[in-house]
Order: structure tokens, then C-alpha cells, then sequence
């Protein structure tokens, strides 16, 4: 596996245990045209470049990670949540991670969906592309999670393309 993912990935489970069920974090907005983002199991993975075009349709297929250096198998789709709120922490400590906070009908769905996937990588996709592919250790069921990246760009790219474009 490839070592970058793999601490990403560790990185992401463990911020998402920290965090779980933390809210009113500081630096938060609501933004109006949220991106959904995307559930699926992974099949398998290989490391080096991948130019697959990103994955639209509900069943399984191909996708590459959003640096295009990995390139996935996967399932269908598993179901999709939509933040409510996109922050991006203010505190030095942090600013490697987004935090996203989810209705109760997204935080049911992302339960059902992290449930059926102990034990197993859940790839989050946005837009069609894979954001991170960590092994689900338990059910997630907490309305707010925390993605975890490897630089303060990532987490600073990622966020804005969640969020998606402004709107008057």
C-alpha cells in the first residue's frame, strides 16, 4: 500500500475518533452550495499514475485519487452525504484537517454505510474522485467528522472544493 494513503488514511480514522461528536467549531460557515460527497467499497487498488476520467455513474468501476497516483476497483455507490457545514480549524494543531458536520438523516446514512464496511476500505468520493480510502474500524455515528490531511494546502484545497463556488 502506498505509504502517503496509508498515513492519510490512519490519519483520517483517527481524526474522525478524536472529533467524533465535537460541533460549534470556531472558523465555521455555512455554505450554500455544498458538495455531496460519495460512499463505495474498494475492490482494490494500484499505485502510479492514473488518468481514468471521474466516476459518474452508481455502479462499481474505476477512479483515480484526486493527485491522479492511485487508481481504485470499485463498488457501486453505497449512498452520499451532504455537509451542513464546512470548517477549516483555526488553531496551528489543526490546520491539516477539515471538519464536517452532517444532518441526522446524513449521520444515519454514513452509520449504515461505515456499519457494512468494518473491517474493509470506504473510499470517499467527491466529484467522482477519490478523496481518502481508510479501513472503517467501527460504525461512524457521529454528526461530525474530521478529514485529515498530509499538508495545510491539501486540507485548505480540499475544503474549497467541498464547499464548492460561492454564490451571491
Amino acid at each position: 500500500m502506498n505509504t502517503r494513503l496509508g498515513i492519510r488514511s490512519a490519519a483520517l480514522l483517527a481524526g474522525i475518533a478524536l472529533l467524533a461528536g465535537c460541533s460549534g467549531t470556531p472558523g465555521g460557515d455555512t455554505p450554500s452550495s455544498v458538495k455531496p460527497l460519495e460512499f463505495r467499497l474498494v475492490t482494490s487498488s494500484v499505485d502510479g499514475a492514473c488518468d481514468d476520467p471521474a466516476l459518474t455513474t452508481d455502479g462499481a468501476g474505476r477512479a483515480c485519487d484526486t493527485a491522479g497516483t492511485i487508481t481504485y476497483e470499485l463498488g457501486r455507490s453505497l449512498g452520499t452525504v451532504t455537509p451542513t457545514s464546512v470548517t477549516s480549524p483555526t488553531d496551528q494543531a489543526s490546520t491539516h484537517s477539515v471538519i464536517l458536520e452532517l444532518s441526522t438523516a446524513d449521520t444515519s446514512t454514513l452509520g449504515t454505510v461505515s456499519g457494512g464496511a468494518v473491517g474493509k476500505k470506504l473510499a470517499i468520493l467527491l466529484d467522482g474522485r477519490v478523496l481518502s480510502a481508510p479501513l472503517v474500524a467501527a460504525p461512524i455515528t457521529t454528526s461530525s467528522l474530521t478529514l485529515a490531511f498530509g499538508s495545510a494546502s491539501e486540507a485548505e484545497q480540499t475544503a474549497a472544493a467541498i464547499k464548492g463556488p460561492e454564490t451571491p
